[in-house]
């Protein structure tokens, strides 16, 4: 049996074995989506989809053992893109706590990072691409993680025993690549395929006013690069071996907020830097304490400096956030990113409400504008969208 089906394995033991229910706890998420685009694609790709979700979360603690147990299971159908449809695990771990130590096993999420417009520092998981394009959503992976608690600071070591390979949209669905991708023959650079082990560190701390994390990370490569098969117009995904450290700072000074994140990765090619910095300013109480404004501007710079194939290598993100004081938690996030180097443009707009006590609705848009044919996201020109969620919670 392989190690990361063990994993769970020893977490549905852990559930049966578990004689003494002292917190159970159960959270189930569904939500109905609908998606417009402004222009149709290319038949039979449709201008209109409807989608329902299904995001249970279930927990349990066994207080006197130290020991917490997380179900959280993904499901989604899409009436009109069967590529969209899919399923996936979130979460399905243990976490052990005893003194100043912490033992978790299963699968799981983690999340690196502080930017707003881009997670550079964030690897552990695999971008789950199939619910959109702004890398925001992750697969659950398979890991081992064990952690030593600090008084300011906390060091974790992270075992990662298999690899989970990305999924591509069809070329009857939106956001699709150019090109067919086979994701069932995907290649890689290590001759143990998915099976390989990787391996990472991150030490995160606060010191006065500063919130930083150090990480490292050595293994799979979570983005494929792409290369021809013996099949004319279909490509491969090839993932290849890594080594990368990374840093993230964030630096609170009264109304401010100043935000880093860097990398630096080694493989087989050149190797390579990228960073993305900026700030946030709060305006409090605007509007007689209706809401407060945060305004932000972040740059991302990457230096293989190849607009065709790297996104935001050289561009910057301005956005004003509106968070609203009122008991529905409203919230609106409005930015666009602009390429310095040909001046293409993509307009983003997140809102959220709560409408009832247990129903959320969540409104996205996104346009793309004034895009250079040499701008790696021309293949999204036509993609202009808006949708509608709304989620209620049982």
């Amino acid at each position: 049996m392989k190690l990361k089906q063990a994993l769970s394995v020893n977490i549905v033991l852990l559930l049966l074995l578990s004689t003494s229910v002292q917190a159970f706890e159960s959270l189930i998420e569904f939500g109905a989506d609908g998606r417009v685009f402004s222009q149709p694609g290319p038949p039979p790709t449709s201008s209109e989809y409807f989608s329902l979700s299904l995001r249970p979360k279930f927990t349990h603690q066994i207080e006197s053992q130290g020991i917490y147990l997380t179900f959280e299971p993904f499901f989604r159908w899409d009436q009109q893109d069967d590529e969209r449809s899919h399923a996936d695990i979130g979460e399905f771990k243990a976490i052990k706590v005893f003194d100043q130590w912490e033992l978790e096993a299963g699968t799981s999420k983690v999340f690196w990072g502080v930017a707003e417009s881009r997670h550079l520092v964030d690897i552990i998981n695999q971008t789950d691409t199939l619910e959109g394009i702004d890398g925001e959503d992750k697969l659950g992976q398979p890991l081992l993680r064990l952690s030593r608690i600090f008084e300011q600071t906390t060091l974790d070591a992270y075992v990662l025993p298999g690899f989970r390979a990305r999924e591509f949209l069809g070329s009857e669905s939106r956001f699709s690549l150019p090109f067919e991708v086979d994701s069932d023959q995907a290649v890689y650079e290590s001759d143990k395929g998915d099976d390989h082990v990787d391996f990472a560190l991150r030490y995160s701390g606060y010191a006065g006013q500063a919130d930083y994390g150090l990480s490292w990370f050595k293994g799979t490569s979570r983005r494929p690069q792409f290369i021809p098969s013996s099949t004319p117009g279909v490509m491969l995904p090839y993932y290849e071996q890594i080594e990368r450290i990374g840093v993230d700072v964030q630096y609170t000074v009264e109304a401010w907020l100043w935000k880093l994140e860097a990398i630096r990765q080694d493989s087989k090619q050149p190797a390579f830097s990228a960073v993305v910095g900026g700030l946030e300013y709060t305006l409090f109480n605007m509007q007689g304490g209706l809401y407060d404004l945060g305004l932000l501007a972040e740059y991302n710079y990457d230096s293989r400096d190849n607009a065709q194939i790297i996104v935001l290598q050289n561009d910057v993100f301005i956005a004003t956030r509106f968070a609203f004081t009122d008991a529905a938690s409203s919230a609106i996030l409005a930015g666009a990113f602009v390429d310095m180097d040909d001046d293409s443009r993509i307009f983003r707009v997140e809102a959220s409400r709560r409408i009832f006590s247990d129903v959320t609705i969540s409104l996205e848009a996104q346009v793309f504008s004034q895009i250079d044919p040499g701008n790696v996201s021309y293949v999204f020109r036509d993609n202009d969208f808006i949708r509608l969620d709304m989620a209620w919670y049982f």
